[in-house]
C-alpha cells in the first residue's frame, strides 16, 4: 500500500515546491514594487497558465518517452506536483506527467478524474489502457472572475464517480491541481463535516500562491444537498478513514 509511505516518497517533491514557492513570492514582492511590465508581468501572473493543458509541452514529452517508454520498466517513483492522498482511495494532484506512470502504477488505480476540458494526451491513454485503469473527464472552465464560474452540477457529477466504490482508488486532477481540483475537495470535505476554515487552509495549501476567492465563495455556497441524497441513498456516509 503506497499510502503509508507517500509522505517520504514526496520529500524531494516538496522540497523542489517548497523552493517554487519562494521564488514566486520574491517575483510577488517585485511586481508590487514595479519592476514587472509587460511580458514579465503576464508571465508571472496570467492565471490561465494554472488552467490550460499545455499541449505542446505534452507532444514534446510523448516525442521524447514513445521510442523508449516501456510501461512495464520499472522507474523511479516520482509523484506528480501536488499530489496528496483526500481519505482512505482517493488521490488529488495535477495533470500526471509521463515520469510519474510507475507511481501511479503503485496505486493499483481503477479510474482517474479528469477536470480539464482538453483533449487528453494518447501518450497517457495508453498507459491507462495499458494498466487497466478508467478515465472519466468532465472538462470545466476554472473560477475566473468576473463572468467564468465552475458549474455546480459539474462538481457534484465529479463527487458522485469519486465516491462511488467501484471507481476506487481513484485519482483526481485538473491542470495544475489547484483550483478545479481544490473547490472538488472542498466539497468533500464538507461531506466530512471539516469547518470552513480548516477546508480553506487546506486549499490554499495546494493553491498558493494563486489563491482564487471565487474558489472558496464556490466552497462556501456550494448546494451540498444533492451530493449528499446520492451519498445517503447508497450508504457511501459518513465519509471517513477505514
Amino acid at each position: 500500500d503506497i499510502t503509508p509511505r507517500y509522505a517520504d516518497i514526496l520529500d524531494s517533491q516538496r522540497l523542489y515546491d517548497d523552493n517554487r514557492f519562494i521564488r514566486t513570492k520574491l517575483e510577488q514582492l517585485k511586481l508590487e514594487e514595479g519592476a514587472f511590465t509587460g511580458v514579465d508581468e503576464e508571465r508571472a501572473y496570467e492565471e490561465d497558465l494554472d488552467d490550460k493543458l499545455d499541449m505542446k509541452l505534452q507532444r514534446k514529452l510523448q516525442k521524447e518517452y514513445e521510442s523508449n517508454l516501456k510501461f512495464h520498466i520499472s522507474q523511479p517513483l516520482t509523484p506528480p506536483e501536488n499530489f496528496a492522498p483526500i481519505i482512505n482511495k482517493i488521490y488529488r494532484s495535477s495533470f500526471p506527467q509521463p515520469n510519474n506512470f510507475t507511481f501511479l502504477r503503485k496505486l493499483k488505480l481503477k479510474s482517474v478524474l479528469c477536470l480539464i476540458p482538453e483533449e487528453y494526451p494518447q501518450l497517457h491513454l495508453e498507459f491507462l489502457e495499458h494498466e487497466n485503469i478508467k478515465l472519466f473527464q468532465l472538462g470545466m472552465s476554472g473560477n475566473k472572475e468576473p463572468f467564468v464560474k465552475i458549474s455546480s452540477d459539474l462538481i457534484t457529477e465529479a463527487a458522485k464517480i469519486v465516491l462511488n466504490p467501484e471507481n476506487q482508488p481513484i485519482l483526481i486532477h485538473c491542470n495544475r491541481g489547484k483550483h478545479r481540483t481544490g473547490c472538488l475537495v472542498g466539497v468533500l470535505r464538507r461531506l466530512q463535516k471539516w469547518s470552513l476554515t480548516i477546508i480553506f487552509d487546506e486549499y490554499r495549501k495546494f493553491a498558493a500562491p494563486k489563491e482564487r476567492p471565487m474558489d472558496q465563495q464556490f466552497i462556501e455556497l456550494y448546494d451540498e444537498t444533492p451530493i449528499i441524497r446520492y451519498a445517503e441513498e447508497n450508504n457511501l456516509l459518513p465519509l471517513q478513514w477505514d
